[in-house]
């Protein structure tokens, strides 16, 4: 699915890296290789350079992150994807899922389904382990 048919307004994609860029913070930094990838995002988003700027003031000002999203649909996009991004280095570590609860809780997601998501992300993780270890037979 195409993210910018869930996210259909500037208010729902700024709020979707606002919520990543809040992720990345929750183990206390953003390196610059990381906000590249948020700038590359937006720019794939279509913002312009003027919400592009102010994600970087975000960054690294470490203010209070505060996310806006218009429907359930966008909300639990954003939750998934930011399960799976916490899942890519095989670690959702401890900080990252204290600051998901967080998130969930300001805007208003069950602990239900955050449990939910973050069953099938594992799921998906071992998953792809099972398929790397088919790589060895022969």
């Amino acid at each position: 699915m195409d993210i910018k048919e869930i996210l259909q307004t500037k208010e729902g994609r700024i709020s979707f890296l606002k919520g990543l860029i809040r992720l990345a913070n929750a183990d206390g930094i953003v390196d610059e290789s990381e906000f590249a990838f948020y700038r590359q995002a937006a720019v794939a988003l279509e913002l312009g350079e003027e919400e592009i700027l102010a994600l970087e003031k975000v960054k690294s000002e470490g203010q209070e992150i505060t996310l806006a999203f218009g429907t359930d649909r966008e909300k639990m996009f954003f939750l998934i994807q930011a399960v799976q991004l916490c899942w890519v280095d095989n670690n959702y570590s401890e900080a990252e899922q204290k600051e998901l609860r967080n998130i969930c809780q300001q805007i208003d997601i069950s602990e239900e389904a955050l449990r939910e998501v973050e069953e099938w992300a594992r799921e998906g993780v071992e998953w792809n382990k099972r398929g790397e270890a088919l790589l060895e037979l022969h």
